[in-house]
């Protein structure tokens, strides 16, 4: 790449806030701490710091079958969880496309899967968690409302609906057993079964990075000063941070947001998302043949494009010779050298906002200052499917929180960790 190319080529990445000097780790974790402690003052914030009441540890009682239903943009999931020896075992699995996502649905209905795909495991449960992704308005009495829904979904009639009263009324309708029921995040589940999987650490947090994106942590209740009352015991936090707006827009991010849902709403997710990374990669290649940074041919190519998904940017990143559609565009070495350029910043910016999210939440929780004692962060989500994609937060994990920042930590990647730590949530609450 020549040195005028070069310099052309840092400034489209600069005005698409993908360069060093626009995402600097330190500054962007005083933005999300600033929100986070506005959101426990009680003020006006795009991170709703959302207390569980979920005790984050206890006695993982063996041999007690738990009903687990998951429920995301995608699907509701049900499973039996039993522990042995320290293990989660899960049987008798079932799913079915979530209601809500291919067509508008209420509250009930998608309930109504989720009764209709766990009473079969009910005679058999002596507990029964839900696990939910979406940010919930917990009540301190084991139940909560969900706030909102992912722009993926359109469901109705849920506010101020407490889940769990709702579903526990479609199960008497089926004259199912009714156990305890418990309610947690899918950040916090992610936390627990890091604990049940990977014992011994000092501290431990969830992040989840998919269509969605969020971490989950604990903390004593009484930070959150918004509300009184809240007892001093460790309790497990639902970050929210998909709704973040605390984060260095680029010139693509707004035209991409402006077309989106929501506009102006859940920026931080627009920005790593799974679902949007792949458009943000199509978005900036066309500011590069505008530049006049790709061949004609290229160029032609890349225009033609209306939308592009991260499954062919990855291919591209993981074979840029043979990597399907936008290797067939990048012919050229030149248009290869920029695709390959542009798809790299694109995953380092995404992964380097995760850091930034991650150390406001171990400086939150004063977690990862002990070389002797690292955190552990447990990791679930599609985006780990990715090689690239999970090579990149690897990376940045490494140069910036490790070894830019001095923080010790640890990431953990187990099986069924949902399930799992859904489950051992309900035995803990027990």
């Amino acid at each position: 790449m020549t040195p005028s190319t070069q310099q052309a080529l840092t400034n489209l990445l600069r005005a698409n806030s993908m360069t060093p000097d626009t995402l600097d780790g330190p500054t962007l974790t005083q933005l999300f701490l600033s929100q986070m402690r506005i959101s426990l003052y009680g003020g006006k914030s795009s991170i709703p710091m959302l207390p569980t009441f979920c005790k984050p540890f206890g006695t993982l009682a063996e041999g007690v079958p738990v009903a687990v239903a998951e429920v995301d943009d995608q699907e509701v999931r049900v499973c039996l969880v039993t522990f042995a020896g320290g293990q989660a075992q899960c049987g008798q699995r079932a799913s079915f496309p979530v209601p809500g996502r291919e067509y508008p649905a209420p509250l009930d209905d998608l309930l109504y899967a989720v009764a209709e795909l766990i009473q079969p495991l009910l005679d058999t449960a002596q507990a029964l968690a839900l696990c939910l992704p979406f940010p919930v308005d917990y009540d301190g009495k084991g139940d909560g409302a969900i706030l909102r829904f992912p722009g993926t979904m359109t469901v109705t009639d849920f506010a101020g609906q407490p889940v769990l009263s709702a579903l526990r009324a479609q199960l008497e309708e089926r004259g199912c057993p009714l156990p305890p029921m418990t309610l947690v995040s899918e950040p916090d589940a992610v936390l627990l079964a890091a604990g049940v999987q990977h014992p011994g650490q000092s501290r431990y947090v969830g992040l989840t990075w998919g269509s969605g994106l969020d971490l989950g942590f604990a903390a004593p209740g009484s930070i959150v000063l918004r509300r009184r009352g809240i007892a001093g015991d460790l309790t497990l936090f639902d970050g929210g941070f998909s709704q973040a707006q605390c984060v260095p827009f680029g010139q693509v991010d707004f035209s991409k947001d402006r077309d989106s849902y929501a506009p102006g709403e859940d920026l931080y997710l627009k920005m790593v998302s799974t679902d949007y990374l792949g458009e943000v990669y199509r978005l900036v290649m066309i500011k590069a043949a505008e530049a006049k940074l790709l061949s004609f041919g290229c160029s032609r190519d890349v225009l033609s494009l209306r939308w592009l998904g991260l499954d062919t940017l990855v291919e591209f990143l993981e074979d840029p010779e043979k990597g399907g559609t936008l290797a067939h565009f990048c012919r050229e070495p030149e248009d290869r050298e920029v695709g390959l350029a542009v798809g790299q910043a694109v995953l380092d910016r995404a992964a380097r906002l995760l850091c930034a999210n991650l150390a406001a939440v171990l400086q939150f929780v004063g977690a990862g200052r002990d070389p002797k004692a690292p955190a552990c962060v447990g990791l679930h989500g599609a985006a780990f499917a990715f090689p690239p994609v999970k090579a990149a937060l690897e990376h940045w994990v490494q140069a910036d929180l490790r070894e830019g920042r001095g923080l010790s930590l640890t990431l953990w990647q187990g099986e069924d960790m949902l399930p799992t730590g859904a489950a051992a949530a309900a035995l803990y609450q027990g």
